[in-house]
């Protein structure tokens, strides 16, 4: 009899372990490992290639993008130190991409945080550990310039 509550114990055990490992094989299957749904956003319009300008206007420069970052504790303080940039709040309206003009895209450890309207701005409660900021400028309709700068920081 002894035997059969050990095998019964066992099986038990055994249906259990089973059960944790179907449910963690369907929760890998279900989500999304790269990350590739962060960028798509079905409830916001897509934006016709004919909104962005195709070259500069005559005599203007490509924007340049800097970045000055300053730590203390656990809060960095940036600087985006831009030329030919004008940081904009969205208009709303896809066509209304103007050269020179946009937000900023901000990634922190390759993870995307966010959307910069101004040139200044502070990260809070960072952990301490290396960490890595990418910034890249956009026009106001979410195309990017191609311009980024990235800069990698320490928090003590």
């Amino acid at each position: 009899m002894k035997v059969f509550i050990v095998s019964l114990r066992n099986l038990i055990l055994g249906g259990i372990v089973f059960l944790i490992v179907l449910v963690a094989g369907i929760v890998l299957l279900v989500k999304d490992p790269l990350h590739v749904s962060d960028s798509y956003r079905p409830e916001e319009p897509s934006v016709p290639a004919s909104a962005l300008p195709a070259t500069p206007p005559d005599g203007a420069a490509k924007p340049t993008l800097n970045l000055d970052v300053k730590v203390e504790g656990s809060t960095a303080d940036v600087k985006l130190l831009t030329q030919n940039f004008q940081f904009v709040e969205d208009s709303g309206d896809p066509n209304q991409a103007v050269f020179g003009q946009g937000h900023a895209h901000l990634y922190l450890n390759g993870e995307p945080k966010g959307m910069i309207y101004h040139p200044e701005f502070l990260l809070k409660k960072l952990p301490k550990g290396e960490h890595e900021l990418r910034v890249e400028l956009n026009y106001s309709n979410h195309l990017p310039y191609k311009v980024e700068a990235v800069q990698k920081f320490v928090v003590q």
